[in-house]
């Protein structure tokens, strides 16, 4: 029986999400990034943090559905992505 190959894999990408090791977040609570009543503690932490727009930008472009990113709670994403929207024409298919 002939043997399998073994994979072979290119090196994680890991330059992607090296900004989460500059978090003011990295060492803080993560329940108070999860629950209503603690998103203005965490927004006041993100307000001093280093990779604020990084950090803002992967909840928006992920669609990040919960806890607060980058200084946003999820219907303040929702609300940044209407509002941010690119306007493309539609396209009228046959």
């Amino acid at each position: 029986m002939a043997r399998e190959k073994p994979l072979d894999l290119p090196p994680p990408h890991t330059e992607s999400w090296d900004w989460q090791l500059h978090a003011a977040c990295r060492t803080s609570d993560v329940n108070i990034f999860y629950t209503d009543d603690a998103s203005e503690h965490a927004k006041r932490l993100c307000a001093h943090c280093p990779v604020l727009t990084r950090c803002r930008d992967h909840a928006i472009t992920s669609h990040e559905p919960h806890g607060v990113w980058g200084g946003l709670t999820p219907g303040e994403r929702m609300e940044y992505r209407w509002t941010h929207r690119r306007r493309t024409p539609h396209r009228r298919t046959a």
